[in-house]
């Protein structure tokens, strides 16, 4: 045996066994870990020799060996827990943990799941969703321009107001959905706001505008175009009343923000392309082994820049921030800011895609009037005890968006989860970047809040990959997809290495994954219950909300509001982006009949007692 380890976290302790003997099995009993003297087995994560200690969080490479292979390599353990973002075959579609498949819970319990609901809004709500088929919404925009032509514009919008706007929106303002946000409270769901005005489709500057950020290419979810820097502070406001709002009325309740709409998207995906580029500059440091030795760093180092080695040895000293002698991708990114890359790049021996994508000066002022605006929101709701939830985005504004969010979460989530980010399920790199952000928040003691969404890009990234030759980001179908999705579930509850200051926001509609989840929290997961929320669309899946808030789980409701004229771009791209979801509406509507047919009989049977 090894000598005795103590892991970098409290409480956990870590032994490593070293045998050169026949094995009578491959080597996943190699090793064992004990967190508070319990011992806890290894999950596989693929086939390159990697397993995963799920309590310590620790990797160790195992060489691939059949029965009675030997097992004479010294293993070195990987003490970065889950740096992993440069380990090919994490990428790939997870393996689904075990999971129990029954919670127990009811979720046809019609009287439960339409419990705020009139006859009239169960009237109208059967009539809406009996129109949501896929050709209508493949074509709503054009037969939305077409009603307009029509029969005119206030005509057209008076017809939505009662009808798709009524059951989807909460209403024009703050005060109009305060009613509604009430009497969702007092049925145990909080609200999740979100002022869905957006550019109107139908304004020449708007299209051209979202045509050149999305490159050519479909936008299914909400796009803020970008006019001015007067237009992103007009955006921060709206925001700014968004968390107002919800601090007046839904406690405990949540507001949620895009960074497109503070920022211009071009500088977005400038920010994107110069993190990706310091990262792959990691991976190449450090063959795409995960972590960098002291001899590797300096040696690297001074291959690619004009430095000597003292300067090396300095800079190496500055990034390893635990003083172990070597360095993972966390500690080598947050050792370089981005306004840092320009000046670093100055000294490259070859200009590179390091050099190439190094931000000006102009960018760089740009973008920190963007992070102060998002500061501003995310100050104001942590002082009023609102969450932020900051929405995922296109792959090629998600690195930029990612390392906001992370310079929030280090500012504002130190005493509670004041903002959470967001992760997509149907990314292959969705539970490595996880991961690292669990593996962070632990080491530097900010609570760690996380939403999860299966993922609203899938056509436009494949095509846009495709387009540009290179390998399409998304997982290959959504079986992967739901596979990702409950993983990553796992791994929050299960795995956590703060389950104390672990938060999570479970944002589907898909009704396996939320049994999963429940199952997981009546059985062995880490993280609290209370510390659990599960979301879905206002005027979709009742039965899975109401339900969920009748068994003592934190439900809400995705609640968008604002004027009909501006909010319909956003219910267009809501019914584009949650095809998924509207498959579902056949089987929501039988529901909303069943409730009916139930009252009516009741009501009968009141009137014979009656008389």
């Amino acid at each position: 045996h090894q000598p005795y380890w103590r892991c970098p976290y409290p409480g956990h302790h870590m032994y490593m066994m070293l045998a050169n003997a026949p094995l009578p099995s491959p080597p996943s009993l190699f090793g064992f870990l004990r967190r508070n003297r319990q011992p806890s087995s290894l999950r596989t994560l693929g086939s390159a020799g990697l397993h995963f200690h799920s309590t310590a969080r620790t990797l160790v490479r195992v060489p691939q060996l059949g029965r009675g292979g030997q097992f004479s390599d010294v293993v070195r353990p990987i003490f970065r827990p889950l740096a992993l973002r440069t380990l090919s075959t994490v990428s790939q579609a997870p393996s689904t943990p075990t999971l129990p498949l029954e919670s127990t819970l009811e979720f046809n319990d019609t009287q439960t799941a339409f419990t705020t609901c009139s006859n009239k809004e169960l009237i109208r709500g059967v009539l809406v969703l009996a129109l949501m088929q896929p050709w209508l919404v493949r074509n709503c925009e054009y037969l939305l321009s077409l009603a307009m032509r029509l029969l005119g514009r206030s005509a057209t919008e008076l017809i939505l107001q009662h009808t798709f706007y009524a059951h989807f929106v909460a209403g024009k303002d703050e005060r109009a959905i305060a009613p509604v946000l009430s009497k969702l409270r007092e049925h145990g769901v909080g609200g999740i706001l979100d002022y869905a005005a957006e550019a109107d489709l139908e304004s020449a500057a708007a299209a051209e505008s979202a045509a050149a950020a999305a490159e050519g290419l479909n936008q299914p979810a909400r796009v803020y175009v970008y006019e001015s820097e007067r237009g992103c502070e007009e955006n921060k406001v709206t925001f700014l009343e968004a968390v107002r709002a919800v601090h007046a009325t839904t406690p405990e309740g949540f507001a949620a923000i895009k960074v497109t709409a503070l920022g211009d998207p071009a500088l977005l995906t400038r920010v994107s392309s110069a993190i990706v580029a310091l990262r792959d500059f990691f991976d190449q440091l450090s063959g795409g082994g995960g972590v960098l030795s002291r001899e590797a760093f300096i040696k690297g180092w001074c291959e690619a820049f004009d430095v000597s080695v003292a300067e090396a040895e300095e800079a190496f000293g500055a990034a390893d921030a635990d003083h172990d002698e070597d360095l993972d991708a966390n500690e080598f990114t947050n050792s370089i800011p981005i306004e840092a890359i320009a000046p670093l790049c100055q000294h490259c021996r070859v200009r590179g895609p390091l050099f190439h994508a190094a931000l000006r000066e102009d960018e760089i002022k740009a973008f920190h009037s963007m992070l102060g605006r998002l500061d501003e929101i995310a100050e104001l709701a942590h002082s009023l005890g609102v969450r932020l939830m900051v929405d995922a985005e296109q792959t090629y504004f998600q690195p930029a968006i990612d390392h906001a969010v992370l310079h929030l979460q280090r500012k504002y989530n130190t005493q509670f989860p004041a903002v959470f980010g967001t992760y997509q399920a149907y990314l292959l790199d969705c539970n490595t970047r996880l991961a690292n952000d669990m593996e962070r928040a632990a080491r530097e003691g900010w609570h760690m809040g996380a939403k999860l969404v299966r993922g609203a890009y899938m056509v436009h990234e494949r095509e846009r990959a495709e387009e540009q030759g290179y390998a399409s980001p998304i997982q290959p179908d959504a079986k992967a997809t739901h596979a990702s999705y409950d993983a990553a579930v796992a791994t929050l509850l299960l795995h956590s290495p703060c389950p104390e200051r672990t938060s999570l926001m479970l944002a589907t509609h898909n009704q396996a994954s939320i049994e999963r989840a429940v199952a997981l929290l009546k059985g062995s997961a880490a993280v609290p219950k209370d510390q659990v929320y599960f979301g879905q669309l206002f005027g979709m899946a009742d039965h899975l909300t109401f339900n969920l808030a009748a068994n003592g789980l934190k439900s809400y409701k995705y609640v968008p509001y604002g004027p009909v004229r501006k909010v319909l771009p956003y219910l267009i791209r809501r019914a584009q982006e949650n095809a998924d979801a509207l498959s579902s509406a056949p089987a929501l509507r039988k529901m909303m009949l069943t409730e009916l047919a139930r009252r009516g009989v009741q009501r009968t049977k009141s009137a014979f007692r009656f008389s």
